[in-house]
């Protein structure tokens, strides 16, 4: 690799939680150990398809990645999204019996990815070197708000309603800054309806209901509610 290859992909690595508190130069030994390697991607590429073999860790360093499951009839369900300096594949790297992806990871823009081997980093974490402590620590940190988002995502969508599901969701956001009373919802409403697995006709429908009976009000993305 290039020297100026080597520097690029240190100051992209750190600056993502994966190598948070690492300096330069352990950053740089980390990625040669992992086999760290830049991956351009452009909007709509497949990053990981389900059924397929896991074989490597993606840090997302610029873009957006989705994450899309089928279900029981074989549509294609939006799951959440992995968003800039988090990490695809970290569940399947603490759980060896599960060695597929389980869902199909698509780019929702053109991005930039540090791919990572996940066996070389399941092996060193074993190792525990005190390096590999810091990063695990920092592993854990990511995978404590990744299980946070699944289980926000699966109270949510256990509502009866549409109507229900967006009520549970600004609360839920609500409760996280504090109760305020006002959130900022991180979806469009295409990205907002794909969440609540409705179309977006549907998802309009009860969000100008909820506004009717006076329970929300907004402006764009920037949600009031009165419930």
């Amino acid at each position: 690799m290039a020297e100026m290859g080597v520097a690029s992909i240190v100051d992209l690595a750190r600056s993502a939680d994966l190598f948070r508190g690492f300096s330069p130069s352990e950053v740089d030994s980390l990625l040669y150990r992992f086999g760290g390697v830049k991956k351009a991607v452009a909007k709509g590429e497949t990053v990981a398809l389900a059924g397929l073999e896991a074989k490597r860790l993606f840090v997302v360093v610029s873009g957006r990645l989705r994450v899309y499951e089928k279900t029981a009839r074989d549509h294609q369900i939006f799951v959440r999204e992995i968003c800039v300096g988090e990490v695809l594949g970290l569940w399947i790297l603490f759980t060896p019996e599960i060695t597929c992806w389980p869902g199909t990871v698509v780019a929702a823009e053109p991005g930039l990815l540090i791919s990572l081997d996940m066996s070389v980093v399941r092996q060193m974490m074993e190792m525990a070197a005190p390096e590999m402590a810091r990063f695990s620590s920092n592993v854990s940190k990511i995978l404590a708000r990744e299980f946070f988002s699944a289980w926000r995502k699966m109270t949510v969508m256990n509502a009866p309603t549409i109507e229900a599901k967006i009520q549970m969701y600004l609360t839920e956001l609500d409760n996280e800054t504090g109760k305020t009373g006002v959130v900022k919802v991180p979806f469009d409403r295409e990205r907002m309806a794909e969440y609540f697995g409705v179309t977006r006709p549907a998802l309009s429908r009860s969000l100008g209901h909820l506004r009717d009976r006076g329970l929300i009000s907004w402006r764009k993305n920037e949600f009031r509610i009165n419930f």
